[in-house]
């Protein structure tokens, strides 16, 4: 009894946080929060945009959300001195502050039973175990394994820095998990942070776009012949890691997913933007992705014949592509040639390096390794701080424990959005489709690429293993 009037109590306070009231006072806190972040000097700026998160968090949480999806555009390009830290940073840390002070105010006000309850909540979890042991893993590394003065790659950057960078990677999007399973409670609220996420989507493929045309009609003279597209990233294959994401998921959407009419033909219109950035990307590990994804939507729904059209028109991309320049796809079928070669030569010092530290790994700030057989020619304007494939880069960052954590979060993840695919309701069955070929398209592009370890993509992995939790267990209404 006391369980079920501490559970109405909770509930009655999500409801409270989503009142007209709130929202108002969120987009306050927001406003207040993005002008001294942009304007305010010195460390005084981020301090208060920190506050102001924290208490968006504590009296709006899903707008806190919201804003974490629409945000992530900006990760490379709006940045404050001297730390250097970005406005999803910015995001992230304050929903960790103010989830932890919203636990605490909660038991404050209805007693210690209160503050175990986040706790009970966390251990049901399918992820509550690889979780654990991926957070103590990280923080084990973080302790004794990483170094503190070695510079990192000639970039500037220490191997602590390096190494707090990852750990706050692993740590900080947990708040996006715990936002999910707080706030989105019906189709409302899911609706509305899938097109937080999709606006993101769009407008970095409206920015790579218009730089495209820009550039194909006053091309400066020193620009070489083959354009690849980063839009507002700092550097294409991670735009590439986004969109391999994104696009697998709307896909689905936009066919699966019942009624919606209006939105459905929105979404496909923001994935034809979406498919033509991933061309000018360039990136041959996000095509290929692309391509798994929506192999597996044709696959599940059992309608092959919409990948004609799709697939015909991109290769006709990746064909004028071709002609303009650099032929990508003859690298695709050489890996002996360009970034391929850089790749293995990157893997076979993976290799050496797991041999030596098979159980430990090596750190999450030690980089310099990487190095060991890639010419210095290659590394310029590079911060080389991953292994570029899954395995390898969580094995040497994390020992043979890390893989395991990794991909125990993965298949569990797997059998969640699985569960709502064949047993959900028609939206959630939509919603599982697009979580699994997104993060099948991820796995492939994480064989060649990241996979995890970069703000915009793990705010995207824990995104979507909420989503796959809370539509298998039936809480979104």
């Amino acid at each position: 009894m006391g369980e079920e009037a501490t559970g109405r109590g909770y509930s009655a306070g999500l409801e409270a946080t989503n009142s007209g009231y709130a929202v108002t006072v969120g987009l306050l806190f927001i406003m207040g929060a993005l002008f001294a972040f942009v304007f305010l000097p010195g460390y005084l700026g981020p301090a208060i945009a920190l506050l102001l998160f924290a208490a968006l968090t504590l009296v709006y949480p899903f707008g806190t959300l919201c804003l974490m999806m629409l945000s992530i555009p900006v990760h490379f390009v709006l940045r404050r001195s001297p730390l250097q830290i970005s406005l999803p940073d910015i995001v992230l840390m304050g929903a960790v502050i103010g989830l932890v002070a919203s636990a605490y105010w909660r038991a404050f006000i209805g007693g210690e039973k209160e503050l175990v309850r986040p706790f009970r909540r966390a251990y049901s979890s399918p992820y509550f175990w690889p979780t654990l042991l991926l957070l103590g893993l990280a923080t084990l590394s973080m302790l004794f394994l990483t170094p503190h003065s070695v510079a990192a790659l000639g970039s500037g950057n220490t191997g602590l820095k390096i190494g707090l960078r990852a750990y706050s990677e692993i740590v900080e999007p947990l708040a996006v998990y715990a936002l999910v399973m707080m706030t989105v409670r019906d189709k409302k609220h899911l609706w509305l942070v899938t097109d937080a996420l999709f606006l993101a989507a769009v407008a970095l493929s409206f920015a790579a776009i218009v730089k495209a045309v820009q550039l194909g009609i006053h091309p400066p003279p020193q620009m070489r012949s083959y354009f690849r597209a980063e839009s507002l990233f700092n550097q294409p294959n991670t735009l590439a890691l986004y969109m391999s994401r994104a696009i697998p998921f709307f896909a689905a959407l936009a066919l699966a997913v019942p009624g919606e009419v209006v939105r459905r033909r929105i979404y496909l219109a923001g994935l034809l933007a979406m498919g033509i950035t991933q061309l000018l990307t360039g990136s041959r590990g996000g095509w290929m992705a692309v391509a798994v994804g929506c192999v597996v939507i044709a696959a599940l729904l059992g309608r092959f014949r919409w990948l004609i059209p799709v697939g015909a028109a991109g290769v006709a991309g990746v064909v004028v592509l071709a002609l303009r320049g650099e032929n990508r796809l003859a690298g695709l079928l050489n890996p002996s040639t360009g970034s391929g070669n850089t790749r293995m030569r990157l893997w076979r010092a993976a290799f050496e390096q797991i041999r030596q530290h098979p159980l430990t790994g090596d750190g999450l700030g030690n980089v310099q390794w990487m190095t060991r057989y890639i010419p210095a020619s290659r590394l310029r304007r590079t911060e080389l701080v991953d292994a570029h494939n899954l395995f390898l880069d969580f094995w040497t960052k994390l020992g043979i424990a890390g893989v395991i954590a990794i991909c125990w979060l993965v298949v569990v993840f797997f059998l969640q959005a699985w569960q709502a695919f064949r047993h959900g309701d028609p939206v959630a069955r939509a919603f599982g489709l697009g979580l699994i070929a997104a993060m099948a398209a991820s796995i492939v592009h994480g064989m060649v690429d990241a996979f995890y370890f970069g703000v915009p993509i793990a705010v995207l992995f824990w995104f979507m293993l909420a989503l796959a939790e809370s539509l298998a267990a039936n809480r979104i209404e």
